[in-house]
């Protein structure tokens, strides 16, 4: 896949090669600390539930009550961790 405006392409976790994220590429200060900020707000939000799911004590209704949170955590750790790839912070 190739770049499409100012949008690259990042291969998909899974190796698939149907599955694709494209990152936004930033030019300007404002808008590297903008991307730096949303990575950061996405790592603070599944670290929040992260530490919610082990120091509080939710009551499981079945053996698949906790999935949601637990989804929730993955996208958002995934999506920060797309985003620090785009910024070129991570390999």
């Amino acid at each position: 896949m190739k770049s499409i405006g100012s949008f690259h392409p990042l291969p998909c976790e899974t190796g698939d090669d149907a599955g694709v994220l494209f990152a936004f590429a930033v030019d300007t200060p404002a808008q590297r600390r903008a991307l730096h900020q949303e990575a950061l707000a996405r790592l603070s939000a599944a670290n929040a539930l992260s530490d919610a799911l082990t120091t509080v004590r939710v009551e499981a209704h079945d053996d698949r009550s906790h999935v949601p949170l637990l989804e929730a955590i993955a996208i958002l750790s995934r999506d920060a961790r797309g985003l620090l790839v785009a910024m070129g912070e991570v390999g």
